[in-house]
């Protein structure tokens, strides 16, 4: 798959806990309607419409509008191939795993550095030196993106430099899989 922007920006969407949050309340079919999800989730109608159409504009949910109100349902899009998986990742992650590990599994994706690091490492273990110039990044800042995957369970240290890490995550699979397209 093409590191298109969809796919580093929909976990960084998916990264929010309030969005988290959201995504939770429309996979269980509570508050059909902005004021309803804005009540449920003590936002104001115009923060709770704005996350809201962040989560249609990633592709994980569809806007139905029947007559005047407007109902969010989990439906992805399939213009965006990659909304499938995410949002079935999503819907096994917030069934099984705490907000704060999909929060930092998100985060670990939310950056097309660190897709081009992880896609970098599907290829085996690298020593720093190699991946920063195989990911094409200055050694410091491929340092700062490494902590950060290291802090979503995505790579680990190992002798031979840096490896994937094994992440039982529905995210991070979805993400690693994505990645292998």
């Amino acid at each position: 798959m093409i590191l298109t922007p969809t796919l580093w920006r929909t976990s960084r969407v998916l990264a929010g806990k309030t969005r988290l949050d959201l995504l939770r309340r429309i996979l269980a079919g509570t508050g059909p309607g902005v004021s309803e999800f804005a009540a449920a989730a003590g936002l104001s109608e115009p923060r709770a419409s704005q996350e809201l159409r962040r989560l249609q504009a990633r592709g994980l949910v569809q806007v139905v509008r029947e007559g005047r109100p407007v109902t969010y349902r989990p439906v992805p899009d399939p213009k965006v191939p990659s909304a499938k998986p995410l949002l079935a990742a999503a819907k096994a992650a917030l069934a099984k795993h705490p907000d704060e590990e999909t929060i930092r599994v998100a985060q670990a994706f939310g950056h097309e550095r660190r897709l081009r690091i992880v896609r970098e490492l599907m290829n085996g273990p690298r020593p720093a030196m190699e991946l920063a110039a195989a990911a094409g990044l200055p050694e410091m800042a491929l340092f700062r993106h490494l902590r950060t995957l290291k802090e979503g369970g995505v790579v680990r240290r190992a002798p031979a430099g840096w490896e994937l890490a094994p992440n039982a995550h529905p995210l991070a699979k979805a993400m690693k899989a994505l990645l292998e397209d």
